[in-house]
């Protein structure tokens, strides 16, 4: 079944039966045409002329696959075809529970009731400018005043960045196995902070000086031993956290000295504690420690061993070895160190309040400013590439720039007058 029908004063529809879907509703292959020609528009043969050799033309696209066939999948249907086929293959554990997180709190309330064919290019443009400028909502009031009050919040130009990212891996998903025809993202730009925002972010402690770092050592003094050699290990090892919660006692080379780095713990998308694969490929690896630190956790190994042998049946971790666990040599809940981590800085209102991730920074910002290569540093954190080392971990360093400028004295004019 297929026609031509007049829409406009220059318009036509070309309709192409496309079958039925799974309810036995009648789907449909549709293209408007519009004739400017206005040599054309004097003749009628001459309109169903050229509407034939559009109609031609288009049956041929959907005949060679160019078209995609219609159907009246929602966004909302379509999240557990790309959460079964993508997500649950291609997907890191933190990652994808991350993004389930931002489907249902912000694009299934704005995508879910739609047809994926309908949702266009403008709708994401429209949906990415509410993030960033919110409409004005009522909230309760105030101690104040009696009165609702008005707020507008807009969300951090990185929360809109991974929504932006959760709603392309489904859009792009959806275009390439064919289930609409153009990949509405195309033309909806990426989010990026905004002057005020990139102010922020370069004032915003992203690590401890030298000075900080030996506060620090001192502060830890007072914290247990598993606590104490696990914050000094993301100080001097710069590991990501999940990275030594997953390193057991067969990981630890005592000859070679330092941690041989394999698996991280994260959470699955119910928030239960899990192994999972690294980041990425090049995160595996060897790092050395200071000798110092590696008879320490030499030590520790006695005491931990004495702990699983007092447990005895209470043991709870089987053979597994973590160093750092959970109760009873289960295996760590990688929220609990950063939980953690904020009341050790609570105690210590003299350290600068940081990340706990931004321990990492520290032990690059560290090497760096003792004259490390960017090389070496690229290695130690286990980088693919060199450029994330240089953007990520090596920000502006007042040390290194205070350097850089007195080696600009040799230009005082005074000194070169006396030459």
């Amino acid at each position: 079944m297929a026609n031509i029908e007049k829409r406009g004063k220059n318009s036509w529809r070309l309709n192409i039966d496309a079958g039925f879907d799974a309810e036995g509703r009648r789907l449909w292959h549709r293209k408007t045409v519009r004739i400017d020609d206005a040599d054309i528009l004097k003749s009628k043969k001459k309109i169903e002329a050229y509407l034939q050799g559009e109609f031609v033309a288009f049956r041929q696209q959907i005949e060679s696959g160019q078209i995609v066939k219609p159907d009246r999948t929602t966004f909302e249907d379509f999240i557990g075809v790309w959460k079964a086929n993508y997500a649950d293959q291609k997907l890191g554990e933190y990652t994808r529970r991350h993004y389930l997180q931002m489907i249902n709190a912000h694009l299934l309330p704005a995508f879910g009731h739609l047809e994926m064919r309908k949702i266009q290019t403008m709708h994401i443009v429209a949906f990415m400018t509410k993030l960033r400028d919110p409409e004005e909502r009522k909230t309760k009031p105030s101690k104040k005043s009696s009165e609702d009050q008005t707020t507008k919040k807009a969300l951090a130009a990185n929360s809109q960045l991974n929504i932006y990212k959760a709603l392309k891996s489904i859009m792009d998903a959806a275009t390439k196995w064919k289930v609409i025809e153009k990949n509405p993202m195309e033309g909806a730009e990426k989010p990026a902070p905004d002057k005020a925002e990139k102010k922020a972010l370069r004032t915003k402690k992203r690590s401890y000086t030298p000075k900080e770092a030996d506060q620090l050592v001192v502060a830890l003094g007072s914290e247990t031993t598993p606590w104490r050699l696990y914050f000094l290990g993301l100080l001097i090892g710069g590991f990501r956290r999940g990275e030594l919660l997953a390193v057991e006692w067969p990981q630890v080379d005592f000859e070679r000295g330092g941690l041989h780095i394999e698996k991280q713990i994260s959470l699955d998308e119910n928030g239960r504690p899990i192994e999972a694969q690294l980041k990425t490929e090049s995160s595996e690896g060897f790092v050395p420690m200071p000798k110092w630190y590696m008879r320490e956790l030499s030590e520790f190994r006695k005491e931990w061993i004495r702990e699983k042998w007092k447990l005895g049946n209470q043991w709870l971790g089987g053979d597994r070895e973590y160093i750092f666990h959970g109760e009873f040599g289960k295996m760590m809940y990688a929220t609990n160190p950063t939980m953690h981590w904020r009341r050790f800085l609570d105690k210590h209102p003299e350290l600068p309040r940081i990340r706990l991730h931004d321990l990492r920074h520290t032990a690059a910002m560290l090497l760096r400013e003792d004259g490390v290569d960017l090389k070496t540093i690229q290695e130690r954190l286990r980088h693919s590439e060199l450029a994330t080392t240089a953007n990520l971990y090596t920000h502006e360093s007042e040390k290194i720039s205070r350097d850089a400028a007195d080696r600009l004295e040799r230009f005082d004019p005074k000194k070169i007058a006396r030459k």
